[in-house]
């Protein structure tokens, strides 16, 4: 493994409050499962002639490991601006004359890569480098963190001096003049009782079935939504993870069933109870954007969820729309009762407010289904 060291980023970074700051989940590696890279990048693959000749001549990243006796170790991560393969030619054989090494021939050496692709501009990648970053050690073969040079030229994300690591930052357009929400009727979205039974999470959300029985027999719906995976041994119900699936490319389908460590969950020491197996409930959604769905997406960052980094999704689309706010003082999300009643009552006048309409999503999929 490498040491950490001491590359401390340059350039000027936002001066936000530290409290004003969410650091990037820092990533689990290099030895041990994490599931933030499990996510973007896949399987491992064997580097051989055949699956090399697969790698694209996109721009991406390009990450290799060693496997020996069982232990997989991420010992290397390139990234490439023009052609990941030339990149992934040059470093299977640079990481074959290591294995050359005495010190490798005492136990079989394996080599595995695998490699995501990206668009030169995809700002969202940044949060990749932040979560390699914050990991504080350097791969084997790895001198300086990569990504850095980008990181650094990020509007979307700040370092943190006193934290040491790469934090989300809220930032507010200076042009902009603050609401006067003291003419504005809110009222609070209910928030999520994550570690106990929820009522609207109970109600929009499908009965819980067997994880592993759902992806065997294909059962997730080909559709956007949001799903959620909880550890069931018996009668306890431990509500892990919920996953917004907003893209019609990457929907509740494709995602369940193209996640393959779903099993390494279980084999955490919290999670590590007999007969314990993992179940999964979702939501379909109509539209991503519209009221209803913005309205769940309130509920569960005004609630207890411990994993508030996965919920940027749906805090993204919140702050587009017009009828929720996020007040100061408590940092809850509301919506605007004014602009629900003025706009319901002339666009839909049989629905008299937003929890109304959920009422009808969900009565439309079950005779959809």
């Amino acid at each position: 493994m490498g040491k950490s060291r001491d590359e401390k980023p340059l350039g000027s970074f936002s001066a936000k409050k530290e409290s004003d700051l969410s650091p990037v989940d820092p990533c689990q590696g290099w030895i041990n499962p994490c599931e933030f890279c499990d996510r973007r990048f896949g399987d491992w693959i064997n580097a051989d002639e055949e699956s090399l000749a697969k790698v694209p001549s996109n721009p991406g990243i390009f990450q290799m490991a060693f496997k020996r006796k069982n232990i997989l170790e991420i010992v290397n991560i390139i990234l490439h601006p023009d052609d990941i393969q030339k990149v992934a030619y040059e470093t299977i054989d640079e990481a074959k004359e290591h294995i050359g090494d005495k010190k490798f021939k005492v136990t079989k050496t394996l080599i595995l890569f695998r490699w995501i692709i990206f668009k030169i501009n995809d700002k969202d990648i940044a949060v990749l480098y932040a979560h390699w970053h914050n990991n504080g050690v350097l791969p084997r073969f790895l001198k300086s963190w990569p990504g850095l040079n980008i990181l650094q030229k990020t509007d979307s994300l700040t370092f943190s001096d006193k934290l040491q690591k790469w934090c989300y930052t809220k930032k507010e357009p200076f042009w902009k003049k603050p609401k006067q929400q003291s003419a504005k009727l809110l009222e609070v979205v209910k928030k999520c009782k994550w570690a106990e039974p929820c009522e609207i999470c109970d109600t929009y959300f499908t009965k819980y079935e067997r994880l592993d029985k759902v992806i065997a027999n294909h059962k997730a719906p080909n559709s956007v939504g949001l799903y959620e995976v909880a550890v069931c041994f018996g009668q306890k119900v431990n509500r892990i993870l919920i996953e917004y699936c907003l893209d019609k490319l990457l929907n509740i389908k494709n995602d369940l069933e193209g996640y393959r460590f779903w099993n390494d969950i279980l084999r955490r020491e919290e999670n590590n109870k007999k007969n314990a197996f993992l179940q999964v409930r979702w939501i379909e959604l109509r539209s991503p954007v519209n009221d209803n769905s913005c309205f769940l997406y309130a509920h569960f960052l005004n609630g207890d969820y411990d994993g508030k980094n996965y919920l940027l999704k749906g805090e993204k689309i919140l702050e587009k729309n017009k009828h929720f706010v996020r007040r100061n003082h408590d940092n809850k999300w509301y919506f605007v009762l004014n602009d629900f009643k003025e706009y319901k009552i002339t666009k839909f006048k049989q629905r008299k407010n937003i929890l109304n309409d959920l009422d009808e999503d969900i009565l439309y999929l079950k005779i959809a289904n």
